[in-house]
């Protein structure tokens, strides 16, 4: 520390030892009073600053293959469901209809030639704001591949545009091993939203995978990623 001389001696001892009195309380940021009651203390996790208003779907029926009516959602919502997926596979063979009752061009299925030969099952909602809508996945089948990717729907409640990786031309929600599913991405408020889940390996038409979902959406920050996504319940 560079002292500046000055003729009053008897504040030299303070200069030298005062700063020392304050490293029992370094860095200074963890010991001082928010002006806010309810801030995060910088030890904890950034999701315990937003709090998810849970609502438990009832198991969804089957038949499940088409999207449903929505169901509106608003920052600090979240869904909570499940369902069972009946058989599980891919043919590169079929061929879907790409063309919506609205006479625009389907996305689903998200990959292309072919179309999966088990069960998809669907889980819609509407936006009321624009957010990050974070999703996560568990089944009974720890080594399954499936696909949860989310879609717009249209005004026939048919899915025309699939959501991407930023920066990349891969459907988000696609080849997630089932153990390991979730993902988190932006979305504008106003918009009809479809998920589309199917598993395509192991190639089984009679394998029933039992599976749950938790939805929900919280506020977008730049660069922040699943960082605000709530862990699961």
């Amino acid at each position: 520390m560079r002292i500046a001389w000055t003729s009053t001696i008897y504040r030299l001892p303070w200069l030298l030892f005062g700063p020392m009195i304050g490293c029992a309380e370094w860095p200074r940021y963890q010991h001082t009073s928010s002006v806010n009651s309810e801030s995060l203390s910088p030890n904890q996790s950034p999701t315990e600053g937003v709090k998810i208003d849970w609502t438990d779907i009832p198991s969804i029926n089957e038949p499940n293959n088409t999207p449903s009516d929505p169901l509106l959602i608003k920052i600090g919502d979240g869904f909570s469901t499940e369902g069972v997926l009946s058989g599980l596979g891919w043919s590169p063979n079929e061929m879907p209809d790409r063309t919506s009752a609205c006479g625009e061009t389907r996305a689903f299925p998200p990959a292309a030639p072919g179309n999966y030969t088990g069960d998809v099952d669907w889980f819609t909602v509407e936006t009321v704001e624009s957010g990050t809508l974070c999703m996560q996945l568990t089944t009974d089948l720890d080594s399954a591949r499936l696909d949860a990717a989310l879609y717009i729907l249209d005004e026939c409640n048919e899915p025309v545009s699939v959501f991407v990786q930023p920066d990349t031309e891969t459907p988000i929600g696609i080849n997630l091993l089932s153990n390991q599913a979730q993902w988190a991405i932006s979305v504008e408020g106003g918009l009809s939203l479809g998920i589309g889940l199917a598993g395509f390996w192991p190639d089984d038409d009679e394998l029933n995978t039992h599976w749950s979902m938790e939805l929900s959406l919280v506020p977008s920050v730049a660069g922040a990623g699943r960082t605000l996504c709530p862990e699961a319940q």
